[in-house]
């Protein structure tokens, strides 16, 4: 887009119009019987303060050989960094879940060599080894009770939004189906440097974001500024993010 419609935008948001700032939200959902994770956050060495899923579980609580499922989203690094540290499994007894469509799409060898020879390495260094563990769904395809796959595909070939139910309340995890909490959601049909079919995912925002107003769902982002957690509001003629407060309170 022209910088300057960027820069508008930004501006009516309050935000800084030249810097851009982005969070890292991986998920854990206890249902219970299993402990699920979403997504492993970047991994050490890769961004400043990176490599910290580990000991953010901890402050929940947690430690990362407690963790039964593994979900991918999709494969891109700051997703797919943290699977191994110190060339060992961050977790060691779980099994892993990703969609088909991905896997099938990154996984050959050939993938490590050419302009997308970034991601093909990584994947081939922390996501193949881990193939004889898991399991690969379509949408629909059920994770665990309650937690079903929902295609969400542009973004990469093979991305996955979820959605979770439980003794009627709902959330759903649209990973980044979304990179920006103002552009993404004023803005769906422009175009994200990250996606890579950005028709297709543009479509894929409008029919998330549809959803999520239209059935009032609680919704969680990959992306999305701290709590991470809210609902999305089309009242002003455009989509906009409400932060969630004390609405899920338990």
């Amino acid at each position: 887009m022209p910088e300057a419609d960027v820069q508008a935008l930004a501006r009516e948001n309050f935000l800084p119009p030249a810097d851009f700032e982005i969070s890292f939200a991986p998920v854990i959902v206890n249902t219970g019987k299993e402990l699920v994770l979403f997504d492993t956050g970047n991994g050490a060495g890769r961004r400043p303060n990176a490599g910290r899923t580990a000991a953010t579980l901890a402050k929940a609580g947690y430690s990362p050989e407690q963790i039964d499922v593994v979900v991918l989203t999709h494969f891109h690094p700051d997703h797919i960094g943290g699977m191994t540290e110190d060339g060992k499994p961050t977790f060691p007894n779980a099994r892993y879940v990703t969609g088909e469509a991905e896997y099938n799409f990154w996984s050959p060898k050939e993938m490590a060599e050419g302009k997308l020879a970034r991601v093909g390495k990584l994947v081939q260094a922390n996501v193949v080894p881990f193939a004889d563990k898991m399991t690969f769904v379509k949408p629909y395809g059920a994770v665990a009770s309650g937690i079903t796959a929902v295609g969400a595909f542009g973004h990469t070939p093979g991305h996955m939004a979820y959605h979770f139910e439980s003794e009627g309340r709902r959330l759903l995890l649209w990973a980044d189906s979304t990179n920006h909490y103002v552009a993404s959601l004023q803005r769906p049909d422009w175009h994200v440097r990250f996606d890579m079919d950005k028709e297709a995912a543009a479509n894929t925002r409008k029919n998330i974001l549809g959803m999520a107003v239209a059935e009032k769902i609680p919704c969680t982002g990959y992306h999305m500024p701290f709590p991470s957690v809210g609902y999305v509001d089309n009242r002003a003629g455009a989509y906009h993010w409400v932060p969630a407060s004390y609405q899920l309170n338990l």
